[in-house]
Formats: C-alpha cells, structure tokens, sequence
C-alpha cells in the first residue's frame, strides 16, 4: 500500500521527461517493494481464523493481535488492543461474509453488487456476532477475541425480498401419508445434470430442490419460516441407535417419520442443488401436509462430512 506521504515523494521526485522517468523507476519499485514489505509485515502480526459449520448453520472466529509489535503497552493501552482487536475482526469477517455461497451462482459478495443485498449488510452480520470478553497472553503481549454469526439468526439480512410463490401443482396426486418432515440423501457423488461429470453436494444458504424432469420443486420463494430452509447433516445423523434412527438434533427438525430420499443427481453452476425423482416430487406435492414441511424448512439435506466445514481462514 502506498501512503500519501509516499505518493507525495513520488511526485516531488517525478520529472515529466521520458528519460528522467526511466532514471526514477528503479526508486519507485524500492519505495513499492518497502511498502509492500511493511503491509506484509504488519499482516504477520495478527493471526485470523474462521470456520462455517453447515450443519449449526454458524460461523465461528477467532481473532488475535499481537500488541507488542503493534506497540501497544498494557494496562494503559487496554482501550487502543480492544480498539485494534475490533477493527481486524470486522476487516476480516467483512472478507469472509462476502465469499459465502448465497445459492448455485451467487455469493452474498454478487448479491450487494447487484443491488440485492444492502452495501452494509456484511458490516450488519459482522456486527450481529455474540462475542465473548477480550483475553489476554500471559506474557501480555496478545489480545484474543471470540465471535460467532449464527446464521438463522439473520436470515432477514441475508434473505432477499422476493414475492412468496406457491408450489407446482400435480395432476391426479398420488394417495401419500403425511409426513414430519423431508431428508434427502446426497452425500456421495452424484451426476451433476447437463454435464459429463460428477460431484458431492456443495452447501449453501438458499439451495434449490428439481425433479427429473428438472421442474423446479422448492427454492427460497417458497420459504415462510424465520429461519434458513434448510438444514444440512453428515450421514451419521441418519444412522442413530435410536426409535427413529436419527439423532436427536436431526429429530428435532424432521420429527419421527420423515420422509427419506436419495437424491439422483446434483445440478447448478456450483452443485448445490439436489436432483430427486420425480414421483419423490409427487409425494412432497401431493398434499398440504407434505407441502408445508418445506414452508417451514422442516428440510435436512445430508452431505459429505467433509464438505460441512468451510475454513476461511487466511
């Protein structure tokens, strides 16, 4: 980064003649190459980790400042650490908000860009975080800070405002129970549908839901609950030793007798979307009952335990 001061050097030294210009450049990479040293320099001095667990639907952070080489002395230089700690935790967590996969396409970074998203609206979630009390190094010489984004917490900020649609319809329904809720199953690799390829399923905020014959059976439109429609979990949270065989956690979302399905293909520029059959379809469709579990997000998708912790971590 070039500061005024160095941009000023600049132009005292510059003369407005090709030949003098040619004896100058070897000044300004060194002045180039010295500030670049310094911002690097300064980077090292703070450490910066975030993880995006998909299946608590929250980002947890971690940010430390190392006060000695930012000469800052305690105790009398407690306000200006606490004030350092929270200018590098919104910086970053700015960064990290704008990377996260909003659907198949788009990360919340497109979504203010087009308009969608306020421009303050990573500032909002970084601000939105539950934080904990300031720790200092025994030696105290580092200021560690703690937060968590809860992501359901926000779904306002992160949703956009598009007018409710209400599901396809099918002809002649089939005769099916009600059901607590919906599992799709689509934790191994899958067909990524127009492509001659294969995938896992990615996680992201606002997934769609296709049928075989690729009519669209659910995306954010459809949702009226306060939280993110849908909820993600690794294969062991279907296999419990339990009266329903699922885990508590899973059975809280989806009741006792969800209705189970295994996805057939993945689709999207990102695969995020699953791909279910479409008598499933049909099932989920048939009646009010089935239809409202995804008005709800009463919606668990399993995939690759893996793929269900994205690390931001710089």
């Amino acid at each position: 980064m070039i500061t005024d001061g160095t941009q000023e050097h600049i132009k005292e030294i510059a003369i407005p003649q090709r030949k003098s210009i040619k004896k100058i450049m070897p000044i300004i990479g060194l002045i180039l190459l010295f500030s670049g040293a310094a911002e690097y320099s300064q980077a090292e001095e703070n450490s910066f980790s975030a993880i995006l667990d998909w299946t608590r639907m929250e980002i947890n952070i971690s940010v430390q400042v190392d006060l000695k080489k930012s000469g800052i002395s305690l105790p009398t230089g407690r306000p200006q650490a606490e004030e350092r700690l929270f200018n590098e935790y919104i910086s970053q967590t700015e960064r990290v908000l704008y990377s996260i996969p909003f659907d198949s396409s788009s990360t919340i970074r497109d979504l203010v860009e087009d308009g969608r998203l306020k421009p303050n609206t990573p500032a909002e979630l970084a601000l939105s975080a539950k934080t904990s009390s300031p720790a200092f190094s025994a030696d105290m010489n580092r200021i560690t800070g703690s937060y968590t984004i809860n992501l359901h917490t926000i779904m306002s900020k992160l949703k956009t405002h598009d007018e409710n649609a209400d599901f396809m319809r099918t002809i002649n329904p089939p005769d099916a129970p009600s059901y607590t809720g919906i599992i799709i199953i689509a934790n191994d690799e899958l067909p990524v549908h127009g492509r001659h390829s294969s995938a896992r399923l990615e996680p992201c905020l606002f997934p769609k839901i296709w049928d075989t014959d690729m009519n669209l059976i659910f995306d954010k439109k459809f949702n009226e609950s306060q939280k993110l429609p849908v909820h993600y979990a690794d294969r062991d949270a279907i296999f419990q030793r339990s009266p329903s065989g699922l885990s508590a956690e899973l059975e809280y979302i989806v009741g006792e007798k969800p209705l189970r399905i295994i996805a057939r293909e993945l689709f999207g520029v990102h695969p995020t979307d699953p791909v279910i059959d479409t008598e499933d379809a049909r099932i989920i469709l048939s009646s009010e009952e089935n239809r409202r579990l995804l008005r709800e997000g009463r919606l668990v998708i399993i995939s690759a335990s893996e793929l269900l912790k994205t690390d931001f971590s710089k």
